[in-house]
């Protein structure tokens, strides 16, 4: 009885240690990733380069290309009392730390009710993510892998809009 009892706290402590690890290395991952995006968008100017209405609403681009293959793609737009904006940022055309927000906030108010999320990748694979706010992640038929099919999708437009 003892030796199964010692058996069973072993499995369970380790089951925890497992636990954390891979929260620590979760959290290392988004602290790396997520300074060396501010560092890069440091080197950025806030401007817009093009404007675009291809999802039925004005989408302002700002795109940030920058030394050692980095590039930064923000996307914002506003429409229907809800303010979008999507970040990409990618090394040599591989996508490593995306954003997404949706922000309601009506016209003429201060009220505002948040959503975003922060994708962390590599080699077209998805590391970690972290939410916050009410959106999308709620529901049972999301899918964090969709941000690499937005990834491309944005690529195809910006690949589209004249130089």
């Amino acid at each position: 009885m003892k030796s199964t009892f010692l058996t069973l706290l072993f499995i369970f402590s380790m089951g925890i240690t497992h636990a954390q690890t891979h929260r620590e290395k979760e959290k290392k991952i988004r602290s790396e990733v997520k300074e060396l995006f501010k560092n890069k968008q440091a080197n950025c100017y806030d401007q817009v380069d093009a404007i675009t209405d291809t999802h039925g609403k004005i989408e302002f681009w700002n795109i940030c290309t920058l030394e050692n293959g980095y590039r930064i793609l923000k996307i914002e737009s506003y429409k229907e009392d809800t303010y979008y904006q999507e970040i990409y940022f990618e090394k040599n055309h591989s996508l490593v730390y995306a954003k997404e927000t949706e922000n309601y906030i009506p016209k003429n108010h201060f009220l505002q009710i948040p959503w975003n999320c922060e994708f962390y990748t590599k080699d077209e694979k998805l590391l970690t993510y972290i939410s916050h706010g009410h959106g999308k992640t709620e529901t049972d038929t999301w899918n964090p892998d969709v941000i690499f099919d937005m990834y491309r999708q944005r690529i195809s437009e910006l690949e589209r809009i004249k130089k």
